[in-house]
């Protein structure tokens, strides 16, 4: 959020018009005063930095009133204190580290009797409290900060000469005071709204990070078996998820699922879909078909409105090159095998809509050289400039033209390049893009008495 940004959301003040040239002829003094006003009123505006705001007013007001220690004491709502914010002597900063609370010494006098003290002499007055300013001060004015009857701070000057305040200055410190006031509440709002984006930031790079570890890399000891998954999130966190289950000897699961929406809603969605999957598989590691029926009534007794996921789960086993598939309203998974591209045509409903669904289940035997694609609508869907989509005819002429000792490895980042190639740089992600890619090689499974290793 830049400076600009953040005074939109708070801005209070306008512009005030400037001194006529006449005036200064007429009545210099007051059109001084005037335009002390009018390009405080201009500055205040403009400037979120507290330390540059403060600084800025003492400049400025020492045009008018020649004092020689400026100090802003803010009000602290869950201290009950007025504390130092800002202090400057002369021309240089110095450490500010009073606090007061209300009714003690001047400043806290004025704050708690919401008006300006002025002090001739402060040395005979017994409420003086003396300050380690390098300054010995003679004479002081207060004057209270407050927005809409509410205290914000005072602005507190002092000067080694008695008698150095005027009737007249505390007119034009008490009218600058209300600008000073909004300026500070500005200053306080743009610093909460930059906190609180730097938590949320903190907070989201914590929440990808975990699900990041959430999603494995890889499988092996699964025999004649090249695996590679690829997730890519359109935003902070993403909607998609995949994962790799160990499914009995030389049995490897696969799931590749896509939650409607995206943001933080969509992958906790996701992550609960993860967690439930891997739930089911210890306590019954059923078919395909089977395990998108016990998911479905799960995530749909969760009853989460307007949610849905789409989900391809599949089943590859290695003694016989067999895999078993079956699709919840996900994207047809893709078979490459010999330079031809077939889609494995399989329907569903996506999880978590109906309470009881019952799925439909293919087999396909697979070959050496053979390449399975699951992909979620993202890859499909990139667009670029011209909000043209990627598109199922430039995926397949990519997929038709791997070479057939291409890597799982190498295939996966082949199809996510030319999806960022299409969509050019600069244009934002549409939405998530997954892809896990299964391929056969000539490896025979001599050893099926393993259990695939997640990693």
């Amino acid at each position: 959020m830049d400076e600009s940004t953040g005074l939109g959301s708070f801005a209070l003040l306008g512009d005030a018009d400037p001194v006529p040239q006449s005036l200064f002829l007429a009545f210099p003094e007051q059109a001084k005063t005037l335009t002390l006003l009018y390009e405080v009123s201009r500055e205040l505006t403009s400037i979120l930095d507290r330390e540059e705001l403060l600084r800025r007013v003492a400049e400025r007001v020492k045009k008018i009133v020649n004092y020689h220690v400026f100090s802003v004491m803010l009000w602290n709502e869950q201290t009950q204190l007025l504390e130092s914010v800002f202090a400057m002597r002369y021309e240089e900063s110095i450490p500010a580290r009073l606090r007061l609370p209300l009714h003690e010494g001047l400043t806290g006098i004025a704050a708690g009797e919401r008006r300006v003290v002025r002090i001739n002499d402060v040395t005979e007055d017994p409420r003086y409290i003396r300050c380690e300013t390098g300054v010995d001060a003679r004479s002081e004015i207060v004057v209270p900060l407050f927005l809409q009857d509410r205290l914000i701070g005072v602005l507190d000057l002092e000067s080694t000469a008695p008698h150095a305040f005027t009737a007249e200055h505390e007119r034009i410190l008490t009218t600058l005071g209300s600008y000073v006031a909004i300026a500070l509440e500005n200053s306080r709002l743009y610093e909460n709204a930059r906190e609180s984006e730097r938590l949320l930031r903190s907070d989201l790079d914590t929440a990808r990070e975990i699900q990041r570890q959430l999603l494995p890399t890889g499988a092996r000891e699964v025999p004649g078996l090249d695996l590679a998954a690829a997730y890519v999130p359109a935003r902070e966190l993403g909607g998609d998820f995949y994962d790799f289950l160990p499914y009995g000897e030389g049995r490897l699961a696969v799931a590749l699922g896509d939650v409607s929406g995206k943001g933080t809603a969509a992958a906790l969605y996701g992550s609960l879909a993860i967690g439930t999957v891997r739930e089911i598989v210890v306590d019954q590691a059923c078919n395909p078909a089977c395990m998108l029926s016990l998911l479905n009534r799960r995530l749909y007794s969760a009853r989460l409105d307007s949610r849905f996921i789409a989900m391809l789960f599949a089943i590859y086993d290695a003694s016989s090159r067999r895999l078993m598939l079956a699709n919840a309203g996900g994207p047809y998974p893709l078979l490459v095998r010999d330079g031809h591209v077939k889609a494995i045509r399989l329907e569903g409903v996506p999880l978590g809509l109906l309470a009881e669904v019952e799925y439909d289940e293919t087999t396909v035997d697979l070959q050496p050289g053979d390449v399975v694609l699951f992909a979620s609508d993202g890859i499909l869907e990139s667009e670029n400039a011209e909000q043209q989509e990627f598109g199922p005819d430039r995926l397949t002429a990519l997929l038709s033209s791997l070479d057939r000792h291409e890597s799982a490895r190498c295939i996966a980042e082949r199809i996510l390049e030319a999806t960022d190639n299409h969509s050019g740089p600069g244009t934002a992600p549409h939405d998530d893009r997954t892809l896990v890619v299964l391929r056969v090689t000539e490896e025979k499974a001599s050893d099926l008495m393993k259990l695939p290793i997640i990693y």
